[in-house]
């Protein structure tokens, strides 16, 4: 990423984010770097159970 350069939170989507480390537009130390800045938010976090009938049949 060039120094001084702002990435917009929407840049660091997966897909977008892999398509611009792909082009350069910035580099694994940026993403580690910005991965490292998030806060830790899993102590507010609740576990959601989803039946996935795709992957598991039917529970008929």
């Amino acid at each position: 990423m060039a120094s001084g350069t702002k990435i917009n939170a929407w840049e660091w989507d997966v897909r977008v984010r892999e398509r611009n480390l792909r082009k350069g537009t910035f580099d694994e130390k940026d993403v580690e770097k910005h991965l490292a800045s998030l806060p830790d938010v899993a102590d507010q976090s609740d576990a959601v159970t989803t039946a996935q009938p795709a992957l598991g049949g039917r529970s008929d």
